[in-house]
């Protein structure tokens, strides 16, 4: 109450000019007029104590009408909109309080306004003029006038309960669908089927049923699920149990399925949703299977589960189909445009010039739109062996040109080995393709190309020079693939699998021995493998620099070394060769523009490192996957990275 501390100066003067003047009165021996001046002061002061006593224990209470301050058709607005306005000093102490206050027993006048609500504080430190909250069981919406010393209350108890009762009722569809079934279905005799449906199909009606959830088979492997956002909620903390219910049960019975499941909500559009529901269910399926894709349609989608490898859903019949698909698509169109991810590595050119050559063969011009585009030092070394072979058969164009000459409406647009237009070399114009095609391994995600006319995204396929290698097989007319392309290719496979190490089945060396047929040089592709000192010596002092997190993962930190990407999965690679490493993470600024931080994460197959990459701006695959961002540095990067580790493992713990 800084206001009245000028009258304390008033008072002490007034008490010194009553001293003297008793003390005068003595000295002058007027006995009589120093008692009646002590009983006077004595008479004044007593009162005056009490009223300062009081002021300073109760304060100044201002009862004034709203209707005073701010007219009666305000007052009479307040009063229907059930609004309470407090007035506050610089101290932020309450100066008046209107009746509102009263009628919910608040009393409020002379107190800290945080005293009441401490979030209110909110209101002074942060550049916010609504705040929400709760007092003694009320919900509160406080507003703060900019302009004045000024707060405007209204209890919003009601309508903030009526709104979560709202959001949690609010529909929910979804699909399930059991991964790999109808590949058991075409080629699996009637009694398995018949164990399949019992042991795998029956769960998850139980499952549906015992969660208050409608559920009705669409057809064999898909049903359609009707919920609300709190049962969602449920069976979300449970991390969606019936996951891990039907793997086992699977293992059981020696079948590779699992469960794929998608919710949407967020519109009452229920065709919107159906759209969703369809998308996401591709998605996961897509990004592996045994895993909810769960997306608010006007948000990001999250995924739950994917602990598992995806068993190959391959069959020769779909293959021979695609295939044809995408000869047909290449002879409906103009000309052909083939697009590579930026830092280009084996696997994504050895796609690219098949590709080329696939065209080349069905007349059709073809352009890879990777001139001046960043890649492999190790590629560029064999692309320079090659060139003039290179250059011969196969036509490269810069991305710039690429724009200004392509027809995006006739014109055919592939994407190989990536789907993510931001990565791509491709990318200024990508978005404006009506005919795009995508061919790759890595599992999708939600930035993936919208526009496509058909995909094929085969994520448990070790390249995408593997699924070129199958499709070139499957089709009737003879597309010559020489010894620059075959050897490429083969290197794409080779460092993909760490030399046949990771991601590998029988199919996939069925396509190494295809390439071989083809003219493949493996003594040129081993040589191209080799190191020279430098980077042998940098990889070795990052694999000493490695230290352990939570006994089975390996991390390194590179601080200082600007380091090649190259360098970091080798790294990552030769750290899973430790017993008890279930993956590996090597962490440093890379070569590329700007010198961005990255990460190559690698697994043993037991752990799902996608999924860590991409909570930090990266995505790749369920055993490698890798990350890069301009926005941390390394140690910044390593306490992110450690703590969603930690998640994980808390995860997947209340899973088990």
């Amino acid at each position: 109450m800084k206001q009245f501390h000028k009258w304390r100066g008033y008072f002490i003067l007034a008490g010194c000019i009553f001293i003297v003047l008793v003390v005068a009165s003595l000295f002058l021996n007027n006995y009589t007029q120093a008692v009646f001046l002590v009983v006077g002061g004595v008479l004044f002061a007593i009162p005056l104590i009490g009223f300062v006593r009081d002021l300073k224990t109760y304060g100044l209470k201002t009862e004034l009408d709203i209707s005073r301050v701010l007219g009666k058709e305000a007052k009479d607005a307040l009063s229907f909109g059930n609004i309470g306005i407090l007035t506050y000093n610089e101290e932020y102490v309450v100066t008046w309080a209107s009746s509102y206050f009263d009628q919910k027993g608040l009393d409020l006048v002379n107190k800290k306004l945080t005293s009441w609500i401490e979030e209110i504080r909110t209101l002074f430190d942060e550049d916010v003029e609504v705040i929400t909250a709760e007092s003694e069981g009320s919900i509160y919406e406080i507003t703060r006038k900019s302009e004045g010393q000024l707060l405007f209350v209204k209890e919003v108890t009601e309508l903030t309960h009526l709104k979560k009762q709202i959001q949690e009722k609010e529909i929910v569809v979804g699909l399930v669908q059991l991964d790999n079934y109808m590949e058991y279905q075409s080629y699996e005799n009637e009694e398995l089927m018949a164990h399949i449906n019992t042991q795998l199909r029956s769960p998850i009606v139980t499952w549906a049923q015992k969660n208050g959830i409608l559920i009705r088979r669409l057809r064999s492997d898909r049903f359609i699920l009707v919920l609300n956002k709190n049962i969602l909620h449920a069976i979300r903390a449970q991390n969606f149990s019936i996951l891990q219910i039907i793997k086992d049960k699977a293992s059981q019975i020696g079948v590779s399925i699992t469960l794929s499941m998608s919710f949407a909500y967020g519109t009452d559009d229920f065709i919107v949703l159906d759209d969703a529901i369809n998308e996401l269910i591709e998605l996961a399926q897509s990004r592996g299977g045994d895993q909810a894709a769960i997306k608010d349609v006007h948000g990001a989608v999250e995924y739950v589960g994917g602990n598992s490898e995806m068993s190959s859903a391959r069959s020769k019949v779909r293959v021979r189909v695609l295939a044809q698909t995408l000869q047909d698509a290449i002879l409906e169109s103009d000309a052909v445009y083939i697009a590579g991810h930026i830092m280009t590595d084996f696997d994504c050119m050895g796609a690219c010039l098949s590709i080329s050559n696939w065209a080349n063969a069905l007349n059709k011009k073809a352009y890879i739109v990777l001139k001046d585009v960043p890649r492999d030092n190790q590629l560029q070394s064999v692309m320079d062996q090659y060139l003039h072979f290179i250059e011969e058969r196969h036509i490269f164009i810069t991305p710039s040109l690429a724009a200004e000459q392509i027809d995006v409406s006739k014109d055919l647009m592939i994407m190989l080995d990536h789907g993510i237009p931001a990565i791509s070399s491709a990318k200024e114009f990508i978005e404006d393709c009506q005919r795009v095609i995508v061919i790759d391994h890595h599992r999708r995600n939600d930035n993936f190309v919208k526009n496509a006319i058909f995909t094929y995204v085969e994520s448990s396929a070790s390249s995408t020079c593997e699924l070129i290698v199958e499709m070139l097989q499957n089709i009737p007319s003879h597309v010559p693939i020489f010894e620059a392309e075959a050897t490429i290719m083969y290197l794409g496979i080779l460092v993909d699998t760490n030399r046949f190490k990771m991601h590998t089945d029988a199919r996939t060396f069925e396509a190494a021995a295809c390439l071989n047929t083809w003219g493949a040089n493996f003594k040129l592709a081993e040589k191209a493998l080799c190191e020279d000192y430098e980077h042998f010596s940098l990889k070795h002092r990052l694999i000493q620099a490695a230290r352990p997190f939570k006994d089975h993962f390996m991390i390194v930190c590179e601080e200082e070394e600007i380091v090649d990407k190259t360098i970091l999965a080798q790294v990552s690679e030769a750290l899973l060769l430790i017993k008890g490493c279930k993956a590996s993470f090597t962490i440093a600024r890379t070569l590329d523009q700007g010198h961005p931080t990255s990460c190559s994460a690698r697994s043993d197959g037991s752990f799902n490192v996608q999924k860590i990459m991409e909570q930090i701006h990266g995505g790749g695959h369920f055993s490698a996957a890798a990350s890069s961002t301009d926005t941390m540095d390394p140690q910044t990067f390593k306490q992110e990275l450690m703590e969603l580790i930690r998640k994980e493992e808390n995860s997947e713990s209340h899973t088990a």
